[in-house]
């Protein structure tokens, strides 16, 4: 007798199954479709937000912005420029002996190159909506002044350090 009973609702169970199966997709209030609960209040008549967009009152994160690169303990800064964007003579690292660190960030899509005339070229590539940050050191031995330039689009921004 218990088989039987098991056998007689199992068969409308697994036709309810298929029924449910082959019908549309359950609308988005699963709460508007049970017959057996009270509603505690009225259905709202808000419309529901696709889940690929977003919501007005979210703003989009800031960007964080370029600041110029920090320098070490110890060390004396030579030329700073930036943030900018575009190209620019930054000056003239004045004679001597010292190594020289070049801290260089920039973002934006782009290559960038910082020039240290006469004879030093160091071509670097920008990313979009990414800080990169670069570090060279220099041992030039004994030098003359360097004039030092940025060559760069208005797409990237930049900023520059020369440390001693």
């Amino acid at each position: 007798m218990m088989i039987r009973q098991v056998a007689s609702l199992a068969i409308p169970c697994c036709l309810l199954a298929l029924a449910t199966a082959c019908t549309a997709a359950p609308p988005t209030d699963p709460a508007a479709e049970r017959r057996d609960a009270t509603p505690s209040a009225p259905p709202s008549k808000t419309a529901a937000v696709p889940p690929t967009e977003t919501p007005a009152s979210t703003p989009p994160p800031e960007p964080a912005s370029l600041r110029l690169p920090g320098m070490e303990a110890g060390t004396i800064t030579v030329l700073k420029a930036g943030p900018r964007k575009g190209s620019m003579v930054v000056g003239d690292v004045p004679p001597g002996k010292d190594e020289l660190w070049v801290l260089f960030r920039c973002r934006g899509e782009g290559k960038a190159e910082i020039i240290l005339e006469p004879g030093i070229d160091m071509p670097f590539t920008c990313l979009d909506d990414v800080i990169s940050p670069i570090m060279n050191r220099l041992d030039l031995g004994r030098r003359k002044t360097l004039t030092v330039r940025v060559q760069a689009p208005d797409s990237v921004e930049w900023a520059l350090r020369v440390t001693r």
